[in-house]
């Protein structure tokens, strides 16, 4: 009878020392994944005015790839792509933002966006 138990006690301990891993499992597989959306830069100059454009134009194709993959509409999009701007800018370093606002100096025409 004490056999019974033990076995019973250890199926019991095993069942209540994996529900943790199962709820964590189930908690990260509920979140969603946000779209990883990469602007190569490398090959730029950004204080050139030429390359400002090349920048700002890989950077609003990045941004119109990213709100449609959210399948966001109207004014949200627009909040979307406003976003995607601000979080663009934190990403880069100071230098880049200073070269980007030397290329905006020098053909103030470069930008539409004023962020930089």
């Amino acid at each position: 009878m004490s056999a019974i138990f033990n076995r019973i006690a250890a199926i019991a301990a095993l069942a209540l020392a994996a529900t943790p891993i199962v709820g964590l499992a189930s908690a990260h597989a509920a979140e969603p994944e946000q779209p990883v959306i990469r602007i190569k830069i490398g090959d730029l100059d950004l204080s050139r005015p030429a390359d400002a454009r090349e920048f700002q134009r890989r950077a609003d194709r990045a941004a119109v790839q990213m709100c449609s993959e959210r399948g966001v509409r109207g004014l949200s999009y627009r909040a979307c792509l406003m976003d995607f701007r601000e979080d663009l800018r934190a990403e880069l370093s100071p230098l880049q933002v200073a070269d980007l606002r030397a290329a905006r100096k020098a053909e103030p025409a470069v930008f539409a966006w004023r962020d930089f």
